[in-house]
């Protein structure tokens, strides 16, 4: 079930993207293939949650740049070699004193998602024997990471093409082909080339 409300999601993001922000459509990229994921989830040690999987083999992440789709906050998807140097990354922070801390990073958490200019981004829970599996939260590189975002990727990508095709998404501006989710006005203004 989460793979086809994934693979339903991005049909109606994409739909949404390709009639208001052409432009912004075209940074998403092409699928990943099945070969590509296997490799990801063996160098990270993990098993992917299958609402990633499903995104991944729908737009293997975004391209950067000024025109670069972004979720209402602020992040781009990453593409999965991007995923694997995000987390590898945050891996490698020392957190001082007791190691790995829950609310700040545990290995079990994979970055699918970044804000560029910092390490922030949108995170997913990887450990398969908890609860909380495929839980998607987010991660400031002060306060560490905090989950209750969504339950699933899949439920975060369902609202988000609510909040599209309602006209409420956080903040989306569309300008010369280009669309800015939940950015910030100094984003806005940019996209807009002022």
């Amino acid at each position: 079930m989460t793979a086809e409300l994934v693979h339903a999601s991005w049909g109606r993001i994409d739909a949404w993207l390709h009639e208001h922000a052409p432009r912004t459509f075209a940074t998403l990229r092409p699928p990943a293939d099945a070969d590509e994921i296997a490799a990801a989830q063996a160098e990270l040690g993990v098993t992917l949650p299958p609402d990633l999987v499903a995104s991944l083999l729908r737009h293997n992440g975004v391209t950067e740049g000024r025109e670069a789709f972004r979720l209402d906050t602020g992040d781009r998807l990453l593409g999965l070699s991007e995923i694997a140097g995000a987390t590898g990354f945050m891996r490698g922070i020392d957190q001082g004193p007791g190691g790995e801390a829950e609310d700040y990073w545990l290995p079990g958490y994979v970055k699918f998602a970044a804000y560029d200019v910092t390490s922030d981004g949108l995170v997913t829970d990887c450990r398969t024997a908890r609860n909380s599996f495929g839980a998607v939260g987010r991660f400031f590189d002060e306060t560490g990471t905090r989950f209750g975002k969504a339950e699933s990727l899949g439920d975060y990508l369902a609202e988000l093409a609510d909040q599209l095709e309602r006209g409420q998404a956080a903040g989306v501006v569309t300008f010369n082909g280009r669309a800015v989710l939940g950015g910030t006005a100094a984003r806005q203004a940019e996209v807009q080339g002022r």
